[in-house]
């Protein structure tokens, strides 16, 4: 079943969200509430925040629209404002007391210059559940450290020297993964506040870093360690001790991953797939422990197996043997890939097009009684609702140039 937008369910209806936040994740976590229904607000400086303007560094053509900035600020509404003048402070508190919930991912001594600390936001406006999103969190040495995720996600948590292959050098790592990660961390505590004030009346500060969200992403191999193991980074492909568990390459160059966690119940299968059930009877692969001990040995032998045929035609293959796996697509694959189409992964935005086609944006992940949307509203233009918004609040017009020129 396919709906379109207004029909879509909105579970966060009647919610209003001021953002007072820049670059991905502060944005991305505002832009789950507004597909889920909420309004959001983007404050934003004169000639809009920073990730409007950065894209073609990022792999895209130079005229093409911004494909990450669409995807975290859809159908929101944007104004203007210089929030570090008096009068413009004094008309953002106006906003605040209008709403649901505030999220910001500005440093500490940022918010604590324009009065907009924890405590102090709390004592104004008492209901309004606040939440800020960091580098590195709230206390601690680096309180006040810039990072983005390749910094604090991948690099400080262990993240990056955990899935980086042994010997070689860790990798530039893909822009905005932890600021995701981040953001929907964020939603998941806002909602927790929002329900908590439902009972009691009153909001709260809800804190997320992307320090401790990548860690908490890594607690398997942090928990291991700090329990006295010894968790280690991936061996190479050819000496994973896990040859069930690992990646191969097909005669027509594609890579796939193998997906057999249970030696006993998958090996029989991938041996009927390749043709050497007969290795089931061979004592060096008899077990887990017997592969992992004799991987040299038989990963040569999985390697020269699926190296005589194509990834189509071992698709079909280990179909017909409910042999676990998955290919590793292309963005282009991804974009066809039937599955995801079907599950409403994706979304048509209104009033954008590339070569005349309409674009689409990755929808959040999350749905409602299995209903995808069909369309959202594009990103605002920057400062498209300032007038609009701030003559809701009693300005001028003249009053609303001077709050929204300059930052």
């Amino acid at each position: 079943m396919t709906t379109d937008s207004q029909d879509h369910p909105q579970p966060l209806r009647g919610v209003r969200v001021i953002e007072l936040a820049h670059w991905m994740a502060g944005p991305a976590a505002t832009g789950v509430l507004s597909d889920w229904g909420a309004e959001v607000i983007k404050v934003e400086p004169h000639g809009g925040e920073a990730m409007r303007h950065i894209w073609g560094s990022m792999g895209a053509r130079a005229d093409a629209p911004n494909g990450a900035f669409i995807s975290a600020n859809r159908a929101k509404k944007s104004i203007e404002l210089n929030v570090r003048s008096e009068a413009g402070l004094e008309a953002f508190h106006k906003l605040l007391e209008g709403a649901d919930i505030l999220v910001s991912n500005m440093r500490p001594s940022a918010l604590q210059k324009l009065g907009l600390y924890p405590a102090d936001v709390a004592e104004q406006h008492p209901r309004l559940i606040f939440c800020s999103l960091t580098a590195y969190g709230w206390g601690g040495p680096d309180q006040e450290r810039a990072g983005y995720d390749l910094a604090s996600f991948f690099g400080r948590t262990g993240i990056a020297h955990e899935i980086t292959t042994q010997g070689t050098a860790p990798a530039p790592l893909m822009q905005g993964l932890g600021d995701t990660f981040t953001a929907m961390t964020s939603v998941a505590g806002i909602l927790a506040a929002l329900y908590e004030r439902e009972k009691t009346g009153r909001g709260r500060f809800v804190e997320s870093s992307l320090l401790r969200t990548g860690m908490w992403a890594l607690a398997g191999e942090l928990g291991a360690k700090a329990l006295g193991g010894r968790p280690r980074p991936p061996y190479p492909r050819e000496n994973c001790p896990t040859p069930l568990y690992n990646s191969y390459k097909t005669s027509d160059d594609r890579w796939f991953f193998l997906v057999g966690v249970e030696a006993k119940r998958h090996l029989p299968r991938v041996l009927a797939a390749i043709g050497q059930s007969a290795l089931l009877e061979d004592e060096r692969f008899s077990s887990a422990r017997a592969i992992s001990k004799n991987r040299k040995e038989f990963i040569p032998v999985l390697d020269a197996a699926f190296g005589s045929r194509t990834l189509e035609q071992w698709r079909q293959i280990f179909d017909e043997h409910d042999v676990w796996w998955a290919p590793v697509q292309t963005p282009e694959e991804v974009l066809a890939d039937e599955q995801a189409r079907l599950t409403g992964a994706w979304v048509s935005v209104d009033g954008i097009a590339v070569d005349g086609v309409e674009a689409i944006s990755v929808d959040a992940p999350v749905r409602f009684d299995q209903t995808p949307r069909l369309r959202v509203a594009a990103p605002p233009a920057a400062g498209e609702h300032t007038h609009e918004i701030l003559e809701q609040l009693g300005y001028s017009g003249e009053q609303i140039t001077a709050l929204s020129n300059g930052f």
